[in-house]
């Protein structure tokens, strides 16, 4: 055979014969070189094994004992694969630079390497005359790497270069299994055979393991994979009676190996056992819960079986539920009461905390089929133990966490559960006390830590962590919501009247009393709009009305996000006390700047959706107004789009005047901010001859104006009505009516004056920072609220028709995606207008304003298609607008 360039004849071997070149001295290179061969057959297939077996057998025999002469694969006439020389020895010594353990495991990789994807038998139907030579020599090759493998086991080799042997056999097994007829029917067991009569106790469920493995994970036709999957259940009453001789505790069966057979049924649950097989190793794996030592290998294998075996789902409740049951309740629920006593959990009690959580994901129904038993009952309490395992949730335990999922599934389960009548009462008895201690234990774990334990050394990522764990809680509270109902606030409600009764700070800090209104923050969704006793205490004097006016953030922050969360809730209500009562504690929030982020998101949703309440109250709103300047700017459009959805549920001819109030000031706010910012006429900008400058503002005027922008868009946003169609019916002359009347309120002298006003300061910011980005975006938003279709206008809202043209004079400065998207929508709202509007009115001149419309359109579509056109007509223009 040609050798490489780095081979060397063996001067010591003097056995060799002469009418064959002499044997190759192996390297570590040349053993990387080998298991990098691929299809281009730099190496023969013949020369590849021949570098495996000169490898491995130097290594595989003791070092002080000679070679001896045989044939380790038959020759085939011509072809003679003789056995490696003593100069093997010296090519071992030579690669100790590497380790042997290294070498051994590259050639251990070559022959999985070269068996996985240089192994072709057919081609056309035909065997090609280079792939005769590894199916003539299959039965050799099986026999060889079997060999090589058991003698590598036996002699120590590492496992790790064990685990490579046993995916080459399993890789040999899939070529030469799946033929028809089989060239290796019983490579399970033959392999078992081979490695059960070595001293190494861990290598038979090493390669079970990695055995099932690869046959799971392989890319084979349907026909193949049966075959695979047939020659798994011919070796299962093997596979079965060394599971059930080694997993109990024996004197000669060290922890190491029980542990290795524990890993190898785990791995043959999910794809190799059937339900009889998994019956008989239940009970065994229970009674091996009492071995500490191989206590979480047996929980890792019990989790497989209730998840993913032929005993998921439900099944096997007597066999596998029942058992686990009375193990939890007579010794299980130990292991809890001793992590308890060490201060914390560790790996056993972790492990114990999944067991029970995949009990409970398989026996969710059975659970609560039999909730009101003993040893339920008991698995309940001990996996509640753990969510309310003592300390705070990433930073002392991660259990408490694992078990929410299962919460929320119970109860979705006792929901859907129907109870006779005989058992109805003590089943409903049992679920409302395990709920009602399972608020309990999740609002004390919602509980942030005080400064005192260690708040202020949490990292920002730990308080993250948390901040989601409390979230993660609150669906699962939601969930427990659905079963209590009303009865949730029981144990809730007077702790927090208990802790604010004395007035002041309560004991322990305002952290417990955080947590209980977090608590009922998070079921605001579950709970129907309508009268609830509950709800009107938590937001009358005996609770709002005791929480803290100023400084502790946290417990205003929750405050504010609950009234907030319930704003749908006042609207039910008959009488406006609890409302008025939130919205003075939410404008008083209003003075802390950490606060009023929060407190204008509840003001603006207080607002939205209590208008007609609170317009009765319209003057109220003037202290607010007034204060306007000490909020900071950019929480100024939602104050401003509250106070407008107030004004928009006046009576038109009322509205007029505060809108003017609030309106006008932003106006003129927004005019000197661009008197101060240097101008440009669109005719300069036209003439200009690079389209894409960016004229620069002083960044004082620059930020003023997004300010003022946004401002106006809030208003703009609270005037728009929230009326939602498909729950108001109207007439199509009460239509009519709407129209008309808001037809002849935008006829006032001073709200045209006011628009024409705004379409004037829009004109000159959008001539001076239409190629800002961040202004574009300000504009882009006011122009979307300001107008609107025919049927929404509002007192503010601004005709398409002059504002598309002031879209398309921007455009031509600089195309970009935000005006061509304006311009599409205006364009909607102009179609509409001339199609609606003068219909809903009466007028005669539709066609006339049709007219005008569509000049209007066609005049925009001709700059637009122009503008357009020039910005890709652009060297790299496309290429640029991708990035």
């Amino acid at each position: 055979m040609d050798l490489p360039a780095n081979a060397m004849a063996d001067e010591d071997d003097k056995t060799q014969r002469p009418d064959l070149p002499p044997f190759m001295v192996i390297s570590p290179s040349d053993v990387e070189q080998a298991a990098l061969v691929n299809t281009t057959f730099v190496f023969r297939r013949r020369d590849a094994f021949r570098l495996i077996i000169d490898l491995f057998l130097p290594f595989l025999r003791p070092m002080n004992t000679p070679d001896r002469s045989e044939n380790v694969l038959p020759s085939n006439g011509s072809e003679y694969i003789p056995e490696p020389a003593t100069g093997f020895v010296r090519a071992a010594k030579e690669a100790r630079g590497l380790g042997d353990a290294q070498v051994q495991f590259f050639g251990a990789h070559t022959a999985q390497v070269k068996i996985a994807r240089d192994w072709r038998f057919f081609i056309d139907n035909k065997i090609r005359k280079r792939d005769q030579w590894p199916i003539l020599h299959a039965q050799a090759l099986r026999g060889m790497l079997l060999n090589l493998t058991a003698q590598a086991a036996a002699n120590g080799v590492s496992r790790v270069v064990m685990r490579k042997l046993y995916v080459a056999l399993s890789s040999l097994a899939l070529r030469l299994c799946p033929l028809e007829p089989s060239l290796w029917q019983d490579w399970i067991k033959d392999t078992l055979v081979a490695l059960i009569a070595t001293p190494a106790t861990e290598s038979a469920p090493d390669f079970l393991q990695i055995a099932v493995e690869e046959v799971r994970s392989a890319d084979l036709l349907a026909a193949a994979k049966a075959r695979m999957q047939a020659s798994l259940r011919l070796a299962l009453p093997f596979v079965m009676q060394l599971f059930t001789g080694h997993l109990p505790v024996r004197p000669d069966v060290s922890v190491n190996a029980r542990l290795a057979w524990l890993k190898a049924v785990e791995a043959w649950v999910a794809s190799a056992l059937p339900g009889d097989e998994l019956t008989s190793l239940v009970p065994i794996l229970i009674e091996l819960l009492r071995n500490r030592d191989s206590f979480v290998g047996t929980c890792d294998v019990l989790e497989e079986i209730m998840s993913k075996s032929a005993l998921s789902g439900g099944k096997g409740t007597k066999v596998l539920t029942d058992p686990l049951l009375q193990w939890i309740a007579s010794e299980g629920h130990l292991i809890l009461q001793e992590s308890l006593s060490n201060g914390g959990p560790d790996e056993t009690s972790h492990a114990f905390c999944k067991l029970l959580l995949a009990l409970g994901d398989h026996s969710t129904d059975y659970l609560v089929s039999k909730i009101d038993q003993p040893l339920v009952q008991t698995f309940l309490k001990v996996l509640l133990g753990f969510t309310g395992f003592p300390g705070w949730y990433g930073a002392d335990e991660d259990e408490s966490e694992m078990t929410l999922q299962f919460w929320s599934a119970l109860q979705d389960s006792i929901i859907d559960s129907e109870f006779g009548d005989e058992d109805s009462s003590a089943k409903q008895a049992s679920i409302k006390a395990l709920d009602l201690e399972l608020v309990l234990t999740l609002v004390r774990k919602a509980r942030w830590p005080t400064v005192e334990e260690g708040f202020r050394t949490w990292a920002k990522d730990q308080k993250e962590k948390f901040q989601n764990f409390r979230r993660d809680l609150g669906d699962t509270l939601i969930n427990t919501y659905y079963v209590l109902r009303d009865e949730f606030f029981n144990p809730i409600l007077p702790a927090i009247v208990e802790l604010l009764a004395p007035g002041g700070t309560p004991v322990g800090g305002w952290e417990g009393v955080e947590a209980a209104i977090y608590s009922i923050k998070t079921i605001q969704e579950a709970i129907p709009v309508g009268p609830n006793q509950n709800l009107s205490r938590v937001f009358g004097p005996e609770v709002l009305g005791k929480l803290p006016m100023q400084g502790h953030e946290q417990i205003r922050r929750t405050a504010l996000d609950l009234v907030g969360s319930y704003a749908t809730w006042f609207h039910a209500q008959d009488t406006p006390e609890l409302l008025m009562n939130a919205m003075s504690y939410v404008v008083a929030a209003f003075s802390e700047p950490l606060l009023s982020l929060h407190a204008a998101r509840a003001l603006r949703d207080l607002c939205e959706n209590n208008r007609k309440a609170l317009s009765n109250h319209i003057d109220s709103f003037s202290n607010l107004y007034a204060n306007l300047p000490s909020i900071p700017d950019t929480e100024k459009a939602k104050v401003l789009q509250a106070i407008c959805s107030v004004i928009q549920a006046l009576p038109l001819t009322d509205a007029i005047g505060p809108v003017e109030g609030v309106v006008a000031p932003l106006v003129v706010s927004l005019g000197e901010s661009l008197n101060r910012a240097p101008h440009v006429s669109f005719e300069k900008a036209r003439s200009s001859s690079d389209t894409n400058a960016n004229i620069k503002a002083p960044e004082e005027a620059r930020t003023s104006t997004v300010a003022q922008l946004h401002a106006l868009s809030g208003c703009a946003k609270g005037l728009t009505n929230n009326t939602d169609p498909l729950l108001e019916f109207s007439t199509a002359d009460e239509d009519m009516e709407s129209v008309r009347l808001m037809d002849q309120a935008r006829q006032d002298p001073r709200m045209v004056e006011l628009r024409n006003k705004i379409i004037q300061v829009l004109t000159l910011a959008m001539s001076i920072w239409s190629a800002d980005a961040e202004v574009g975006d300000a504009v882009s938003d006011l122009i979307k609220a300001i107008t609107s279709l025919p049927s929404d206008n509002t007192l503010l809202s601004l005709p398409p028709g002059p504002v598309l043209e002031l879209v398309c004079a921007a455009a031509q400065r600089q195309t970009t995606a935000v005006w061509l998207s304006l311009a599409t929508m205006l364009t909607t709202q102009l179609d509409s207008a001339t199609s609606n509007v003068s219909h809903l009115l009466g007028k005669a001149d539709k066609t006339s304003n049709r007219d005008n419309d569509r000049a209007v359109v066609e005049k925009a579509t001709a700059m637009l298609a122009q503008y357009t056109l020039t910005f890709l007509s652009a060297p790299s223009s496309m290429e640029n607008s991708l990035h």
